[in-house]
């Protein structure tokens, strides 16, 4: 027996470093294909050398098209957000191309990793699904490296956000999953989830951290509906403890979802973290800005706007309003500068108008990005 476990350790040692390497491999396309032969190898080895316990659950048949249902449903229900927040054009639709180089490495990967997850998850013990669940993110991870290089502040926290919390989430529903019905549901779900992106010539234009938020939810809420529709639990008295875990989550929620909906400016308030001096003593440095969105609504000389300069947002004074060709246009200056800004702002050009400032609140939002542009 202990024998066994040190073989178990010393295979999911080497896979943790190998896949570990395989994140800071220069080159991120050939990230996935390193992957994908090293992956095919080792679950073939490992296949030949171990034994895994086989699912048999009266259920599987049912539960497998029930998964198929709620990942259809999952892609549905993007696209109906879709029409309320648009769409654009697939540059990675199907293609030939394609289908060699990504979907079906992408499936050989999906495939191998469940492989994994049942060889060492149904052994049911923590040590080891602690392990390969963390081997299974970092696989996660690599799929997404080619589009999010972590090599400044914005895309390491995508990189943290968009594909590490999700990938948690969606690891912990398929180890419940792979306990009691097996590997099929979880790579028929995975694999629709993940390759309808690479099918369509259109995707819904969802902003970044709401599509997180959803795949954060979203095998949350299948491992409830697997649990009570066909674990056919009992229904239970809720305890007051479990009533307050129940609140805390949903106001945790709405907090992130908050705070969320004002980082992504799409709504009708933002916030943004002044990066410079040039507003010392009306805004300084490290503050951050509640700011309304810009509607066409009348501007006055001395409002503190946010506006767009060189793909950069910035938040300055209006310092003076013209009319040029029947066209306004605007004037802008920070007010610890010496000088007006070079040229002046259109109504295109302004994303919001200040309301107030939070004192000193995005000092570690600097820190961060001074940490990645050195």
């Amino acid at each position: 027996m202990k024998k066994d476990r040190i073989i178990e350790y010393s295979l999911l040692l080497l896979i943790f470093i190998v896949t570990l390497l395989n994140l800071f491999w220069p080159d991120t396309k050939m990230q996935v294909k390193i992957l994908t032969i090293f992956l095919l190898a080792f679950t073939i080895f490992l296949i030949k050398l171990m034994k895994y316990r086989k699912v048999d659950n009266p259920s599987k048949n049912k539960v497998i098209i029930f998964m198929i249902g709620l990942s259809t449903i999952y892609i549905i229900l993007l696209y109906i957000i879709g029409i309320f927040a648009g769409f654009y054009k697939n540059a990675n639709k199907f293609s030939y191309n394609n289908l060699y180089n990504i979907i079906l490495p992408y499936i050989i990967i999906i495939v191998c990793s469940e492989i994994i997850r049942q060889i060492f998850v149904t052994k049911e013990n923590k040590k080891i699904t602690i392990i390969t669940t963390i081997v299974l993110v970092l696989i996660e991870i690599t799929l997404y490296l080619d589009r999010y290089k972590v090599w400044n502040l914005d895309n390491a926290l995508i990189l943290i956000g968009y594909v590490t919390f999700p990938a948690i989430s969606i690891n912990l529903m398929c180890n419940y999953m792979v306990r009691r019905y097996g590997i099929i549901p979880n790579i028929l779900y995975r694999v629709i989830i993940t390759i309808y992106m690479y099918i369509f010539s259109v995707l819904p234009d969802i902003y970044m951290f709401f599509q997180s938020i959803y795949k954060i939810i979203y095998p949350y809420i299948i491992y409830v509906l697997i649990d009570e529709v066909f674990e056919k639990k009992r229904l239970r008295k809720v305890s007051k403890h479990e009533k307050i875990s129940l609140i805390s989550i949903l106001l945790s929620i709405i907090i992130i979802i908050s705070i969320v909906m004002l980082v992504s400016c799409k709504f009708k308030y933002g916030i943004l973290v002044v990066g410079s001096s040039s507003m010392t003593g009306t805004v300084d440095k490290g503050d951050a800005v509640i700011f309304e969105r810009y509607d066409n609504q009348n501007l006055k000389k001395g409002q503190i706007i946010v506006f767009t300069k060189d793909n950069i947002k910035t938040i300055h004074c209006i310092e003076n309003i013209q009319i040029k060709n029947d066209e306004t246009i605007y004037f802008t200056k920070g007010t610890n500068n010496q000088q007006r800004d070079e040229g002046y702002r259109t109504d295109s050009d302004i994303l919001g108008i200040v309301k107030f400032k939070i004192i000193d609140i995005g000092w570690p939002t600097i820190w961060l990005n001074d940490i990645f542009t050195k």
